[in-house]
């Protein structure tokens, strides 16, 4: 047995993943720990991994099937075999390699970090002053941060995982030298006299909101606001708002829309943005319902269990401003509130948020969930299935774009395939990619439908809307 840090890691698939482990008796015993020691460099391989050998077993983790399996700076308990002896690619030099039989993780940096962040630990004092911090109350519009299971600070969150790849990589450091960080590739200058179309200028810059920076987050969330409203309350919004590139700081009053009495009796809908992170998607909704003079919307709930500290005042300023415009055009102009509850989302959990998003001054609602809510998620990760079924449970509006599969942490999730065999029946299949995953999600309900959205990355939305809406 050996018991130390990961201050290296690599994964190559399914079958095969390699860990460097600095000896030590746990994370904090770090800089007691001998400095001369080599670091032990151990192999993952489906041939000697044996896995754990009962249900009581304490070495019960699986076998890394990605980089993100074997996590910087966590602690570990791994159980040795066979030794081998394989030459390094970089230095030459033949070197001691370790099969690993059973492993575990005893101190996962994500998890302590999410310990230590945790906004529940004093909620008489930290947690009160966390939000004091980030939410600001007005006259006309509130926002309000509910503090529930699994709430934290983004600040101390970032903090302590940031601490802990530094006790890391000074351990990394300590043992094999100073890493050598790799000459960034200067871009070459575009050639002004290429006899390339000029509307083919564009593709560079398009493919810049391939998945994670602001402006593609900025750009999905108004692409999407605006296919909600058009979809699910037929809002029709303008190209420029369709392709993400309204501007809210010029609200145009449109009396054709304004004078529609037909909506005046649509009742209005609280949605829930689930995983919304720092809510650009409840923002943008409401911004495009102020710009189309509509009031489908009430009020917007973001489910997501980070707390940020500047983010409700952002979202208000910029209410605020567009409540300020909206006067000016409307005198009955009313902005519809956004409020965040800090919790996780499960399907099992979604009654107990949706009482506490309910209002206290509200007389109107009541427990039962009303068909007049809409669930939405924009890229939400680990609870995309939640989301849908929750919806499926409790008979709601939803709409959802799928990313990433977290195959490892489903494994059970199967669909049905037809098989290659001569007996012509169907196969039960795992999910392992995307176009899966959306055939598994889609085979839940026969009144669930796709579409597909003008923005790169994963833009497939499963929705599906009730007679009602």
């Amino acid at each position: 047995f050996i018991q130390g840090l990961i201050i290296g890691r690599r994964s190559l698939g399914r079958n095969l993943s390699f860990a460097d482990i600095a000896i030590t008796q746990s994370a904090a015993d770090v800089d007691e720990a001998n400095n001369n020691d080599a670091p032990i460099n151990i192999i993952f391989t489906r041939q000697s991994f044996v896995g754990p050998k009962n249900n009581v077993d304490t070495l019960n983790e699986p076998f890394p099937t990605k980089v993100s399996s074997l996590p910087f700076s966590a602690s570990i308990i791994a159980r040795l075999g066979h030794c081998q002896k394989v030459k390094s690619k970089i230095s030459g030099v033949i070197e001691d390699v370790w099969e690993v039989t059973r492993w575990k993780i005893t101190e996962h940096p994500k998890e302590m970090a999410e310990d230590m962040a945790s906004l529940l630990i004093d909620s008489s004092s930290k947690a009160q002053n966390e939000v004091d911090e980030q939410s600001s109350k007005h006259e006309t519009n509130s926002s309000s941060v509910i503090i529930g299971s699994g709430a934290m600070s983004c600040s101390d969150y970032l903090k302590a995982r940031a601490e802990a790849f530094e006790v890391a990589s000074k351990r990394k450091q300590q043992l094999l030298g100073p890493t050598k960080v790799p000459t960034r590739i200067k871009k070459t200058e575009p050639n002004t006299n290429s006899s390339i179309h000029p509307e083919n200028k564009f593709n560079d810059i398009d493919s810049e909101f391939n998945h994670g920076g602001k402006q593609a987050k900025a750009k999905r969330a108004k692409i999407f606001a605006s296919w909600i409203l058009e979809t699910f309350f037929g809002i029709q919004m303008s190209t420029d708002a369709m392709m993400g590139s309204i501007q809210h700081d010029r609200l145009i009053c449109q009396p054709c829309q304004s004078n529609d009495t037909s909506a005046e009796h649509t009742p209005q809908m609280h949605v829930f943005d689930v995983a919304g992170g720092k809510g650009h998607l409840s923002l943008e909704l409401i911004l495009h319902q102020l710009q189309s003079l509509t009031h489908a919307i009430s009020r917007c709930t973001i489910v997501d269990p980070v707390v940020r500290k500047s983010d409700a005042k952002k979202r208000q300023s910029k209410l605020k401003k567009a409540e300020s415009r909206l006067r000016k055009q409307n005198d009955d102009g009313v902005v519809a509130s956004i409020d965040h509850i800090a919790t996780y989302f499960t399907k099992d959990s979604f009654p107990e948020i949706y009482a506490q998003s309910i209002p206290n001054d509200d007389p109107k609602e009541s427990r039962p969930i009303p068909t007049t809510t809409l669930l939405l998620g924009l890229h939400p990760d680990e609870c995309t299935e939640d989301i849908l079924d929750a919806a499926l449970e409790h008979n709601l509006s939803v709409a959802i774009i799928p990313c990433c599969l977290f195959s490892y942490l489903y494994p059970s999730r199967t669909i049905r395939r037809s098989s290659d065999s001569d007996d012509g029946n169907d196969e039960e299949v795992p999910v392992r990619d995307y176009n899966d995953f959306l055939h598994y999600l889609l085979d839940k309900d026969e009144s669930l439908q796709l579409a597909t959205l003008p923005f790169e990355g994963k833009n497939k939305v499963i929705y599906r809307k009730l007679e009602s809406v």
